[in-house]
């Protein structure tokens, strides 16, 4: 982790050189955009958002707050500022890839389970960029090992990381050895004296939160978890921490609120919430995180059957996401393959139920916390939150109460008394500044001109830079409009394009390049190009593409090679197919 930190330093120290850094006591004002504060208030136009140092110091409408003269003032008429989006559940031990979670599909014959926690520690800091470009400046780990508090005080130390709260290992009520490398994420409770024990050795590292994972003995039913939980409970609360509970099944949600639960960091999807258990989450001021799009990701990903967000394909691990597809290669007999549709089925059939419960329980007054479940199979650190986000209006929330349930909601998950989730004096100054509205159209939190960490100006293309894919993506996208100054700007000034396998040089240079398209592109008004199938590899990227309207000629099928550095491509290699 040492040598991990002292490279992130440096990288950090790049971030915040490109963006204004503040003086511990240095006000600034950013002036004349939209403010949507996050309390549950209308929106403010023509606003002002002062901030000192760190700190908030006033909110309001432009006629109503003082500017002082010195404060540093930044104009952002037409922009909108909401608060940091906040995920209230992510596990950060697990990558989102197909390895990732052994105890729910063993492949470790084709890939060791090690190696995909080998990569969740070496990509931490790029894990934390992800996540920060994607809007998201604050996370709660509810639950990993005990490296979880080796992870938050590196988040605590680094200039550029998302503010972080954990637990440390998950007390169940059932074993998981797929997972135990030495240090468990998750440690079955034997008794409730065992339980204690667990709790207070997390209590030494004075987690945020414990969390206890509360699976239904299929024979036995509740009954043998409830002495251990009300254990946690009682050693967690006694020492003033609060305890989450995973229980996904209303008879063990049930139980754990009536014992004293603080969150239930699931919706639930084996039936329908009924009157009793909504009075219930009413009564003890229960918090309810959703986690819908998890169930969707393990769907996805063990199907084959893809479905991503263009954020997702933007800010995801790319390691991971290459990985998804290797389900293929497992050799797996029937009787895997049997089970494994089934459980695609099964979480198919339960992510309906846990949306419609989710929104039962909003509509009836519980707060509700955006929260993803990043980390499993699928489910993207950083720009799944967007997926949820998108999930939660499907289900029936309004895009104003989604808003607040990815802010002001999901900051009770954080902390008991949070000092962030809202715009007010006083509290961090964590924000977005966005380039439309996320009122009118949820998608519009995709759009950040800048995050805001605590005062400092944060570029998300600078923390997240655009893959080789996203390059040559855009690069295809002018073409195929026919835009030949966006086309020109994907490339290198010296770029250089090739037959292959003859060597024969096309074309080098942007006026070589501007002479030979602006020729094609204006007399090929039906130009269209679609990409049949891409192939990633480091700076490289292979397309098989149809391009139909070339000079009004027939279809031409070729595989294009692109090589990318420093954000721009330096050399395309042209394979007509069959070459």
């Amino acid at each position: 982790m040492a040598q991990l930190h002292s490279l992130f330093l440096a990288t950090a120290a790049s971030l915040l050189l490109a963006s204004p850094a503040l003086a511990a006591d240095e006000l600034r004002a950013l002036v004349g955009a939209t403010v949507f504060d996050g309390t549950g208030a209308d929106p403010i136009p023509d606003a002002v958002v002062l901030m000192q140092g760190d700190h908030i110091e006033a909110v309001g409408p432009r006629g109503r707050v003082r500017i002082p003269g010195k404060a540093i003032v930044e104009d952002h008429s037409g922009r909108f500022i909401v608060p940091g989006l906040i995920d209230s559940h992510v596990h950060f031990f697990q990558t989102a890839g197909l390895y990732t979670r052994p105890d729910v599909v063993d492949l470790n014959a084709l890939r060791p389970y090690a190696t995909d926690q080998a990569h969740a520690h070496a990509s931490l800091d790029a894990t934390f960029a992800r996540t920060l470009a994607s809007g998201v400046t604050a996370v709660v780990d509810v639950g990993g090992p005990f490296w979880n508090f080796e992870l938050r005080q590196h988040a605590r130390d680094s200039a550029v990381a998302p503010r972080v709260a954990v637990a440390g290992p998950l007390i169940s009520t059932v074993s998981r050895p797929q997972l135990d490398l030495g240090d468990p994420p998750i440690i079955q409770a034997d008794s409730p004296e065992h339980a204690r024990e667990l709790v207070q050795a997390q209590l030494a590292h004075d987690p945020d939160l414990v969390k206890f994972w509360f699976i239904m003995d299929p024979e036995l039913g509740i009954a043998p978890g409830l002495p251990i939980l009300r254990a946690v409970l009682d050693e967690a609360h006694s020492a003033g921490v609060r305890v989450a509970v995973h229980a996904t099944q209303l008879e063990t949600a049930r139980a754990a609120v009536q014992a004293g639960a603080d969150l239930l960091v699931h919706s639930i999807d084996d039936s329908s919430v009924d009157p009793t258990f909504l009075d219930l989450l009413l009564e003890h001021d229960t918090v309810v995180s959703g986690t819908i799009v998890v169930y969707e990701g393990y769907a996805e990903v063990l199907s084959g059957e893809l479905d991503l967000m263009p954020v997702e394909q933007r800010l995801g691990d790319p390691w991971v996401m290459h990985g998804w597809d290797e389900l293929a290669l497992a050799d797996l007999d029937d009787e895997a393959r049997s089970a494994n549709q089934a459980r695609v089925d099964r979480l198919r059939g339960r992510q309906p139920v846990m949306a419609a419960n989710l929104a039962a329980m909003h509509a009836a007054g519980i707060p509700v916390a955006a929260g993803t479940d990043a980390g499993n199979i699928g489910t993207l650190h950083g720009p799944s939150i967007h997926r949820e986000l998108a999930l939660m209006a499907e289900a029936g929330m309004s895009n104003r109460d989604v808003l607040l349930a990815a802010t002001r909601d999901a900051a009770r998950v954080f902390a008991q008394a949070p000092q962030l989730g809202t715009l007010e004096k006083g509290k961090l100054a964590d924000m977005l500044i966005l380039d439309a509205d996320p009122l009118e159209d949820l998608a519009n939190l995709q759009h950040i001109h800048r995050i805001v960490l605590g005062g400092e100006s944060l570029d998300p293309a600078v923390l997240a830079p655009p893959s080789a894919s996203e390059i040559v993506q855009r690069q295809v996208e002018a073409y195929g409009a026919r835009d030949l100054e966006a086309f020109l700007a994907t490339y290198a000034p010296d770029a250089a394009l090739y037959r292959h396998p003859s060597g024969e040089l096309i074309a080098q240079g942007h006026q070589a390049m501007r002479e030979t398209y602006s020729t094609m592109f204006e007399a090929s008004p039906q130009l269209k190009i679609h990409i049949q199938q891409r192939t990633a590899i480091g700076a490289f990227v292979i397309d098989l593409e149809l391009v139909a309207g070339m000079r009004g000629g027939e279809p031409v099928r070729a595989v294009a090679i692109y090589q990318v550095d420093e954000g721009l491509i330096q050399n395309v290699w042209f394979l007509p197919k069959g070459d």
